[in-house]
């Protein structure tokens, strides 16, 4: 079972006195799913009216847990947790529900969009990502492989614009 997925989800998370948190929908083929988990993430969102933004949230890719040890090993290795270590939400903006970034896992930066909501200080954000497009295909282990899409789920805490 293919882990580095996980490490996708960990991107967009953030870590202070608020509830934040990073998760990744893994599917398995021919059939499971697992989700990796994470609350080792810095950054925080900023709100502007009806507009957000983030810049350098960082997620601590060798945090994340899936509930089986080998399968975070395997996350471990297909992440590359040794060479990078972090994944980065290098920046985002959004307005209205919607919204676009950039994203660098493993080196690679590649361009996201998902949808997200502001509800108190708290922002939750869903988006997918391709595996691939970060160099991690045919992810497998005793015949069962990882879906190249993968959803995360990432609850930062938000400030006002100054």
């Amino acid at each position: 079972m293919k882990m580095f997925v996980a490490s996708m989800l960990v991107t967009l998370g953030v870590s202070s006195a608020y509830a934040q948190s990073a998760m990744v929908d893994v599917v398995l083929n021919p059939m499971g799913d697992f989700k990796a988990k994470t609350t080792q993430v810095k950054g925080e969102a900023t709100v502007k009216g009806d507009e957000v933004s983030a810049q350098n949230i960082v997620v601590n890719l060798k945090s994340l847990t899936t509930g089986v040890e080998l399968r975070d090993k395997h996350t471990q290795k297909h992440l590359e947790t040794t060479k990078f270590p972090e994944a980065v939400l290098v920046s985002a903006t959004g307005k209205g529900g919607k919204g676009t970034g950039k994203i660098k896992i493993r080196g690679v930066e590649k361009e996201i969009a998902g949808t997200y909501k502001v509800q108190g200080k708290i922002l939750s954000a869903d988006f997918k990502l391709n595996l691939s497009d970060f160099g991690m295909t045919d992810i497998n282990y005793m015949g069962v492989g990882v879906e190249d899409t993968v959803t995360l789920h990432v609850t930062v805490p938000v400030k006002a614009a100054n």
